[in-house]
C-alpha cells in the first residue's frame, strides 16, 4: 500500500456540514478521485456479501441480544455486516491507482450501530467484537477529514436544503441537541480509531470559516494532485 499519500479517506462530520458536497467536489477534479459506497443490502448482487458476513458476527449477536433482551434491528445487523466485511472489498481495489472517498463510511456506521444502537454494544461483553470492527477500520482508514461548522449554520443548512432529514421539522433546540450527541460520538471513535494506528492522519475543517474552493484546493494537494 502507497505510504505516502491516503488510499481511503472518510469525510465524516453532522448534518449539514458540507460532506457530500466536499465528497463531489474533490470527484470532479480528478479521475483518481473515487466516491465509493458500501454494500446495498437491497441489491441482489450483494446478498453473498451479507449473507456470508452476516454468518460471521451472527453468533456473538445472537448471544449477547438473548442475554440482554432487546432484539437487533435488521438494518442494525446490516451495518455490523457492512462494517465486518467491506475492509476487505476496499483492501482489493487499493490494487489501482484511485484514492477512496468515503460519505457514509465506517465512523458513520460505527456511530449509529454502536453508538445509537443496541445499549448491550457498548458493553464489556461486546468488547471482543467492537475490539475487532476497531482494528480492521484502523488498519483501513488512512485519513479522516472532519467537518463541523457553528450549530447557526448547521441548522440554516439543514432548513433549506431539499434533502429531507430526521431533524428538519424539530425545534432549534432539538436539533442543536442532535447535533451535540454526532459530535461526542464521533469524537470518541474517532480517538479509539486513532489510538489504534499510528498512521492515520485527521483533518479538520470549519465549512463555516472555510470556503469548498479552499478545502479542494488543499486536499489536492494532501492527496498527492495538486
Amino acid at each position: 500500500m502507497d505510504t505516502e499519500f491516503p488510499k481511503v479517506v472518510e469525510i465524516v462530520g453532522p448534518a449539514g456540514a458540507g460532506k457530500t458536497t466536499l465528497c463531489h467536489a474533490l470527484e470532479a477534479h480528478s479521475a483518481r478521485l473515487r466516491i465509493s459506497n458500501f454494500p446495498d443490502v437491497r441489491k441482489a448482487a450483494a446478498a453473498p456479501f451479507f449473507v456470508w458476513n452476516g454468518l460471521q458476527i451472527f453468533p456473538a449477536i445472537f448471544s449477547l441480544a438473548r442475554r440482554n433482551g432487546r432484539k437487533m434491528t435488521r438494518r442494525e445487523f446490516a451495518w455490523l455486516s457492512i462494517l465486518n466485511g467491506w475492509p476487505a472489498i476496499l483492501q482489493k481495489e487499493l490494487e489501482n491507482d484511485r484514492i477512496h472517498l468515503l460519505d457514509q463510511g465506517p465512523i458513520y456506521l460505527l456511530t449509529e450501530a454502536i453508538e445509537f444502537g443496541p445499549e448491550y454494544l457498548k458493553g464489556r461483553e461486546a468488547l471482543a467484537l467492537r475490539q475487532t470492527l476497531y482494528s480492521r477500520w484502523a488498519n483501513t482508514l488512512d485519513m479522516i477529514l472532519w467537518l463541523d461548522a457553528p450549530d447557526a449554520d448547521l441548522l440554516k443548512r439543514i432548513r433549506e436544503r431539499e434533502k429531507e432529514h430526521v431533524v428538519k421539522d424539530r425545534t432549534d433546540e432539538a436539533t442543536v441537541e442532535f447535533l451535540a450527541c454526532y459530535r461526542i460520538a464521533f469524537e470518541r471513535i474517532i480517538s479509539d480509531l486513532a489510538a489504534r494506528s499510528g498512521r492515520l492522519k485527521i483533518l479538520r475543517f470549519d465549512t463555516g470559516q472555510k470556503s469548498l474552493d479552499e478545502m479542494v484546493s488543499q486536499l489536492l494537494f494532501e492527496f498527492g494532485l495538486a
